[in-house]
């Protein structure tokens, strides 16, 4: 067996990048000297070479190595779980533990960068994996996640209504808002994604989400009444529960802090997550700032361009945390823990932004406020 090739360098070293003229010294070391924790074990050479070999960019043999993982391992059970047709309901609660408690926020930050970044060459169909194969399985409708997100959510920039998954109009630091934000795209999503389509014109995009959704009911009806019942609720149906949960509450909660006086502003509708322990298993996910500003930027390079425009992040009142990840700021905020919060904050750029602990407080206290729109 041939020597398998290695991943390529990720990012810069930190010297590397104080060597590129940075003003300030590098405070997202950890972020980028850290090993990638994506995925779990890689493919035999024999395997993995003509795959790395068709990749436009190689860094992203990362993600590929985490769908193949989810392929050797998930999927033969979820055939084995059609197999047997009727089994005890502890079999498929012990499968959705293994696979979401694996996969579920490996997977889903997979779909993420793959939608906004093709893998592979144009009209290649292993671009369209994640997104229409393993997407169901993970409670998503096939292609509807790239309508939901690449087109609607970034393209609105979280304002309502035109963008439902807005987060502005609610109050962010009150449980009971989120639930009403869950239960809105767990029992509205099948109308109003469409709709927000056909409001700005994407014909087109219209009939391919109404048709993605038609064939996701089909299925999930006919293998529930011809196939198995009890097989279909553990891997399709129960998926999209505990999907849009998460998917919602992360949602939520990195749009969690929005200034009230500029709303429609990247810098300050969302925040960066830095030296976390998080950023090594999600693509570096706690970028939320850099990624609403350059969407398509590719995911290594996130830490480096937060370094590259922290000046401008502080001049535009920017927050930043470190050491924590989106559910532990939301639950600190649902909680009404915002000062123990704000021992996370980090002041970037010069010390004429900066903000005193009493500062960021109140500043959190007002960002979670609704929105009227």
């Amino acid at each position: 067996m041939g020597k398998k090739k290695s991943v390529p360098e990720i990012v810069p070293s930190a010297s590397e990048l104080d060597a590129a003229g940075n003003k300030y010294p590098v405070i997202n070391e950890q972020d980028l000297t850290d090993e990638r924790r994506e995925y779990f074990f890689s493919l035999p050479s024999f395997m993995e070479k003509p795959l790395f070999n068709l990749l436009e960019d190689k860094r992203d043999i990362v993600l590929v190595r985490l769908m193949a993982n989810i392929t050797l391992t998930a999927m033969p059970a979820v055939v084995f779980l059609f197999y047997l047709r009727e089994f005890h309901p502890l079999i498929g609660f012990l499968y959705c533990c293994a696979t979401y408690g694996f996969y579920l926020q490996r997977f889903m930050l997979t779909l993420h960068f793959s939608s906004h970044r093709r893998l592979f060459p144009k009209g290649n169909i292993l671009n369209g994996f994640a997104q229409y194969f393993l997407s169901p399985f993970f409670g998503l409708p096939s292609g509807s996640y790239y309508f939901h997100h690449v087109i609607m959510h970034h393209i609105e920039n979280n304002v309502f209504p035109y963008d439902v998954s807005s987060t502005m109009h609610y109050q962010r630091d009150n449980v009971f808002h989120f639930l009403q934000y869950w239960a809105r795209y767990l029992f509205a999503i099948w109308l109003q994604l469409p709709y927000y389509l056909f409001l700005r014109a994407r014909y087109s995009l219209v009939v391919s989400c109404i048709a993605s959704q038609a064939v996701y009911f089909t299925s999930i009806y006919f293998l529930w009444t011809r196939v198995s019942a009890q097989a279909t609720w553990w891997t399709l149906v129960f998926p999209y529960f505990v999907s849009s949960f998460m998917l919602m509450f992360g949602n939520f909660c990195q749009h969690l802090f929005v200034n009230p006086k500029n709303h429609t502003d990247s810098y300050n509708l969302t925040y960066n997550l830095i030296n976390t322990d998080m950023n090594k298993v999600t693509y570096n996910d706690g970028y939320h700032i850099i990624h609403h500003l350059h969407s398509t930027l590719h995911w290594s390079e996130l830490p480096n361009s937060f370094n590259r425009n922290i000046d401008k992040l502080a001049a535009r009142g920017a927050l930043t945390f470190q050491g924590v990840d989106y559910s532990y700021v939301g639950f600190m905020a649902m909680t009404g823990q915002l000062e123990k919060l704000a021992t996370h904050y980090v002041n970037i750029g010069s010390k004429e932004t900066h903000r005193t602990p009493e500062q960021v407080v109140a500043t959190l206290k007002e960002w979670v406020k609704p929105i009227p729109y």
